[in-house]
């Protein structure tokens, strides 16, 4: 179909702010800033002063950084391209379009930033990848295959396609924890009025009584003075244990070995493996369906899945495809991966057909994520409630037995 050019006026944007490095004739190298509508703009205008621009970046205010796109804005955005460019639509028009329709700020100035580098001579893939917190590694490297490949509907259809999934997986995840979430707030809370508002009233009124209490009313009472006494302790341990931890695992071997426990942890283990594999095998699917380099699939892969340790084993992979040694080899060496997606993998490389392997693996270990949220979602919730309905009951039976023995013994007394 033939691409398809719309006017759409032309809206006047502000100026955006850029730190450039730039390269004066003699050699030397310097750091500037500039102002101008786009990136080629300012390339242009330094160019004519003789200065050659060795990096530039776009300096966004404190507020434009923090802010993220969520994952439904970028898949809508997605839904839309592809649309536009089955219809025939040209790219600019498309962004241009989608930028005015777009009710997510953050989403909006990126499209509009590309339009105006792509007016100004930019590639699709180059205008996006100056929005990194917009679009991931792996969506700008398709895009990239796309552009050398001329099929830009087939791309975004794909792309569409892993972002509904990966959605998807993401809001059955926060479905499955948020009933359980909400019981062990409300228990705590139970617990907390009950310990700190109700069981004070009736310590005055036991001591007052001079009587023997109960061993669960007395656990009760020493456990809710203990933590009267050192709440402060109790809290800065926890923050300090929390920081330390952070800490260690922002470091290369803390990260891995901290998400290797995190993997053998029962129930949700298994869960963020096959989630992990999962996103593995899509992405890397995707992209060398896409005609992405099997040694870039791997790198652009690994940064999408997530888990520090599968990042590192896709990273001793990548090494071993560099060094010759094929996929399945490299990958199985690692220890990392399951017996079956290796075996899958070389059956792939065998026959030719890695790709439609890849694939067949990314629907099984999504059918085994379905399984396993809906096998922690049944385990969940009773487990919840038999904690917060223990708590809960726990302290209700010792406020109750003290009564009825406080009862039982005046009634003898009298």
């Amino acid at each position: 179909m033939a691409e398809q050019v719309i006017s759409v006026p032309r809206r006047r944007l502000p100026k955006r702010s850029f730190r450039i490095t730039v390269v004066d004739g003699e050699g030397r190298t310097s750091e500037i800033r500039a102002k101008g509508a786009s990136r080629s703009r300012v390339r242009m205008e330094l160019k004519s002063d003789g200065r050659d621009v060795a990096d530039i970046q776009e300096i966004r205010p404190w507020w434009s950084r923090s802010s993220t796109v969520p994952a439904r804005a970028l898949l809508d955005t997605t839904r839309q391209l592809a649309a536009f460019s089955e219809a025939g639509i040209s790219i600019l028009d498309a962004l241009d379009m989608i930028a005015a329709s777009t009710k997510h700020a953050p989403m909006r100035r990126a499209l509009q930033a590309m339009v105006e580098d792509i007016r100004d001579g930019e590639t699709l893939p180059q205008a996006a990848q100056a929005h990194a917190s917009v679009f991931p590694d792996y969506y700008i490297a398709m895009l990239e295959a796309a552009e050398r490949t001329g099929n830009l509907p087939n791309t975004f259809d794909t792309l569409a396609s892993y972002l509904e999934r990966d959605t998807a997986s993401k809001r059955a995840v926060k479905s499955a924890l948020a009933y359980p979430a909400i019981l062990v707030i409300l228990g705590t809370v139970a617990v907390v009025v009950l310990s700190t508002v109700v069981l004070p009233r009736f310590v005055e009124f036991f001591d007052d009584l001079d009587v023997d209490l109960p061993l669960a009313t007395r656990l009760l009472m020493q456990g809710t003075a203990f933590l009267a006494a050192w709440w402060w302790a109790i809290v800065g341990t926890i923050v300090v244990l929390t920081l330390a931890v952070a800490g260690y695992g922002r470091t290369a071997a803390g990260g891995r070995r901290i998400d290797r426990i995190v993997l053998r942890v029962p129930v949700f283990g298994p869960l963020l493996r096959d989630i992990a594999l999962e996103r593995l095998c899509r992405v890397l699917g995707n992209l060398a369906g896409a005609g992405v380099p099997l040694v870039d699939a791997l790198r652009l892969s690994g940064a999408a899945v997530g888990n520090r340790n599968y990042r590192y084993a896709i990273a001793e992979t990548r090494d071993g495809v560099l060094r010759g040694e094929g996929l399945a080899e490299p990958m199985a060496r690692t220890g990392a991966f399951p017996t079956e997606v290796v075996q899958v993998l070389r059956v792939g490389e065998q026959t030719g057909r890695l790709t439609d392997q890849l694939e067949h693996a990314a629907r099984f270990y999504a059918r085994e994520v379905d399984y396993r949220l809906k096998t922690l979602t049944a385990l969940i919730e009773p487990f919840a409630l038999l904690v917060v309905g223990g708590a809960v009951g726990f302290v209700a039976v010792a406020l109750v037995s003290a009564m009825y023995g406080i009862y039982s013994s005046t009634s003898v007394g009298g």
